[in-house]
């Protein structure tokens, strides 16, 4: 493991984070349920296909909520209900909304009524609240040129995403990629809420993002909850997708140790999980969708060069890396050391690595990826502006 990473996470250990962030998260959560009905989270994008796209809302209590699509003057032209075997969502403080036929831009908001009695034969309402308007704009997987940006080891320095986009201004951008470590660990819904999904809602209310897990993301007594709160297709962390001229690989690394380490104490097993992935990769790779594209971008949070020689990396490189060599990826974007690089093709890998920097001013990196039918361009930069890397096709 490289050592200042080692020595940023063992002063995470040393600060004493974990019982002092517990009891306040539990003690705003005993606020939250006796004071007001409100939105914790008003709406945030994900899982977007060629046709349509997925909303989540989450509120402080026990609720039952729609989405309404709206014209330019406000009226509600369609609304739309999470519904799952003849039922509708309800009695719960977590939706998600499903717009089939998504047109590229539209307006919504989402509104809900506080639940105060669900019996088995009355139900009584409360409150009902409703979110600003907001106005989506949303990628297709045709249009003639595409701009992502992607962060990676935020660890939960939340003005980092806001404080690292140039210009402060969203709009160049068609969607975002969290590429893991965006925590420490996750032990309850405020975690999410608190460290990502409020700091982030300058642009989740309208532009998709994803979130590709990181071995971070894998820790926690909350972990295994964590896939509720993200869209992922056929409910797998590891997805591909042509978006615009270029088709996109996202990975799941898994853990940098080995599924016998202690710290597990026996309840991983990452090394038949990415097996299970190198067998969908080379699918992937030889798709129609992909040979339609003119450019693959590979984004995984364990890079499986110019890293250590744990035992993560070296099992991502071994399941991967001989498929990025036969069908000829075009780079690939990683994260993970907290020491940023930029490292061209070379007789080790055919294809250039990027590697994000860690979460501290002065460490910290964006990597902005735009492509079009006839170029593609990789640049990764500092908080400061500074050009690190740059790789043009």
């Amino acid at each position: 493991m490289n050592f200042n990473r080692r020595r940023f996470l063992e002063a995470l250990a040393l600060a004493g984070i974990t019982l002092p962030n517990i009891s306040i998260a539990q003690e705003k959560e005993a606020n939250e349920a006796d004071g007001e009905f409100s939105f914790v989270v008003p709406a945030y994008l994900q899982n977007q296909t060629e046709t349509g796209i997925s909303i989540f809302t989450i509120l402080s209590k026990d609720a039952f909520a729609w989405l309404e699509i709206l014209d330019n003057t406000g009226n509600v032209q369609k609304k739309i209900y999470q519904s799952e075997d003849g039922m509708i969502n309800a009695n719960t403080d977590f939706f998600h909304f499903t717009i089939e036929d998504a047109p590229r831009s539209f307006r919504y908001r989402i509104k809900a009524k506080e639940i105060q009695k669900f019996d088995p034969y009355k139900i009584v309402y409360g409150q009902e609240i409703e979110t600003p308007i907001f106005e989506a704009k949303l990628a297709r997987s045709n249009q003639e040129q595409i701009r992502c940006l992607v962060y990676n080891d935020v660890h939960e320095e939340k003005s980092s995403y806001r404080d690292l986009i140039p210009r402060q201004d969203i709009s160049p951008y068609d969607f975002f990629v969290l590429n893991g470590d965006s925590f420490h660990y996750v032990t309850n819904q405020q975690d999410i809420t608190e460290k990502l999904l409020k700091p982030i809602e300058f642009f989740a209310t309208s532009k998709p993002f994803i979130m590709n897990r990181g071995n971070h993301e894998t820790r926690g007594s909350f972990a295994r909850n964590f896939k509720r709160y993200f869209g992922y297709p056929d409910n797998k962390y590891y997805q591909a997708f042509k978006r615009g001229p270029i088709f996109w690989i996202m990975l799941d690394s898994g853990e940098d140790k080995p599924d016998n380490h202690e710290v597990y104490a026996g309840t991983v097993d990452y090394d038949n999980y990415r097996k299970e992935q190198a067998k969908w990769l080379e699918k992937v790779l030889q798709c129609k969708e992909r040979k339609s594209a003119q450019h693959t971008v590979v984004i995984s949070h364990i890079p499986i060069f110019h890293s250590d020689d744990w035992h993560g990396t070296l099992d991502n490189r071994a399941c991967f890396h001989p498929l990025f060599q036969k069908y000829k990826i075009d780079a690939m974007i990683s994260g993970h050391t907290h020491q940023y690089g930029y490292y061209p093709a070379d007789k080790d890998h055919n294809y250039p690595v990027f590697i994000g920097g860690g979460p501290k001013v002065g460490k910290r990196t964006i990597i902005d990826v735009a492509g079009n039918n006839k170029s593609l361009n990789i640049r990764m930069t500092r908080d400061d502006g500074t050009e690190l890397g740059l790789f043009k096709k």
